[in-house]
């Protein structure tokens, strides 16, 4: 009990207070590089060029920004959000990293516990990620230069291959859902009756509507009293 008053009282309050000031802080940030590039090289797009690509960007992510958070919040709790909406890198870094130590930690995605864990393993990638990223700008370069074709082209596969961990990872906890979730996606991949961003949507909000609806007739486990 007292763990939950900590939980409730001292730590979401925090999360709630800096959570959205880091997010003001940090918008304006993502703006440094480009002012850099303006006043260093004297180079700058025409209001017509920025309009056009900011229509091709939210053309192309506006499902991923609805789908991301809902998706996410059961395993990354409210303040592991804040940090991937902060971090990035969110489906092949934060994600595994916070399913991963969840499932090592043995607690459940959607408690308190997993919320915690899950903050921990998302603040030791960042600060993980960022010492990496620093050293591989410094020498990576130099070092793929150098690599066979065969193992640069592996690179491509290794968004999948994390999906396809994560994937079966949360397939052992609940096979029924996995199988929901496959088959929606095969279906849509291969009828193309929808646009890519559609079947993002159809795909999740498909999953959780079928899922509700199975665990309100108790085909995917006893349904609460409460």
């Amino acid at each position: 009990m007292e763990v939950e008053n900590v939980y409730e009282k001292e730590f979401i309050p925090q999360v709630k207070k800096w959570g959205p000031l880091l997010l003001i802080i940090g918008m304006p940030l993502t703006f440094i590089p480009a002012i850099y590039v303006w006043w260093a090289y004297n180079i700058i797009p025409s209001g017509s060029q920025i309009m056009a690509g900011f229509g091709l960007t939210v053309a192309v992510l506006w499902a991923v920004y609805i789908v991301e958070p809902i998706s996410y919040y059961p395993i990354l709790g409210m303040p592991g959000v804040y940090m991937m909406c902060l971090a990035g890198n969110i489906s092949n870094l934060r994600l595994p990293c916070a399913a991963v130590a969840q499932e090592s930690a043995g607690v459940t995605f959607g408690t308190k516990e997993g919320s915690i864990i899950a903050t921990l393993a998302m603040s030791v990638s960042m600060l993980v990620s960022t010492i990496i990223i620093f050293l591989g700008a410094l020498g990576a370069a130099a070092v793929l230069n150098h690599l066979p074709p065969f193992v640069l082209h592996a690179f491509d596969y290794i968004l999948p291959a994390i999906f396809g961990a994560i994937f079966g990872q949360f397939l052992i906890k609940g096979y029924l859902i996995g199988i929901i979730a496959l088959a929606l996606g095969l279906f849509f991949n291969y009828y193309k009756v929808l646009p890519d961003w559609a079947v993002l949507l159809v795909c999740v909000f498909g999953t959780i509507l079928i899922s509700r609806i199975l665990w309100e007739r108790g085909m995917l486990g006893k349904k609460s009293e409460n």
